[in-house]
């Protein structure tokens, strides 16, 4: 009879042991499997990411901005310090993502030489001279884009090479991409930033501090 019972008792111990198992593997399951609002979203991140070959932070970070962006935009160039404020301010938790979206009249020749310039390993150098000299090569009263070329050079860049790279089909083609992603994503005006996928509204220090504090705190 004892036996009998010890059987039962081992059997019953046996039961709920592969209920546990079952249960853990069941919401390892539910946890690992996105849902499809969180497929959606990997999705739309993805999109608004791009190629994402002009960044900065680490792939990995839980909070994506990405920013659609036009070298001769006034406005653009107001954004610039308060962005690496945000680097700063949450570091190894930012993947900033950079696009172009050339509205301005010599943006496209701005964005072929800031794309030259990665060839040479000096684009986010070059990125800052850009913007610090705005105001004189893409003053809307008599703007002198050439005027690039000179600041360009002070980094210490093969400028022959540069203006042959700017030539090159490739970089206009990723310019060109750029902006028809962006379009199709609705970006009508620059600054336009993405954060996890979703588009600000607003533009400013506090409201890309503040959807960067929402995006880290969401799980």
């Amino acid at each position: 009879m004892k036996k009998n019972i010890y059987i039962l008792i081992g059997v019953a111990a046996s039961l709920v042991s592969l209920f546990l198992l079952a249960t853990m593997i069941y919401k390892q399951s539910s946890t690992n499997t996105p849902s499809p609002e969180g497929t959606q979203l990997i999705e739309m991140r993805a999109k608004v990411m791009g190629d994402a070959d002009r960044s900065l932070g680490p792939s990995t970070a839980r909070v994506v901005v990405v920013e659609f962006l036009d070298p001769e935009c006034e406005s653009c160039r107001l954004m610039h310090p308060i962005t690496k404020k945000m680097l700063a301010e949450f570091p190894g938790q930012i993947h900033f993502v950079l696009r172009y979206m050339p509205f301005h009249g010599n943006s496209v020749y701005a964005s072929s030489a800031l794309e030259a310039t990665a060839r040479q390993g000096k684009f986010w150098e070059a990125l800052d001279v850009v913007f610090e000299k705005q105001p004189e090569w893409g003053s809307h009263q008599n703007p002198q884009p050439k005027l690039l070329m000179g600041y360009l050079k002070e980094l210490g860049l093969d400028m022959a090479r540069l203006e042959e790279d700017m030539k090159d089909p490739a970089i206009a083609a990723r310019i060109e991409k750029d902006k028809t992603e962006g379009l199709a994503l609705g970006v009508r005006g620059t600054p336009t930033f993405f954060i996890n996928g979703q588009m600000m509204q607003d533009l400013g220090e506090g409201p890309l501090r503040s959807s960067i504090q929402q995006a880290l705190a969401t799980p």
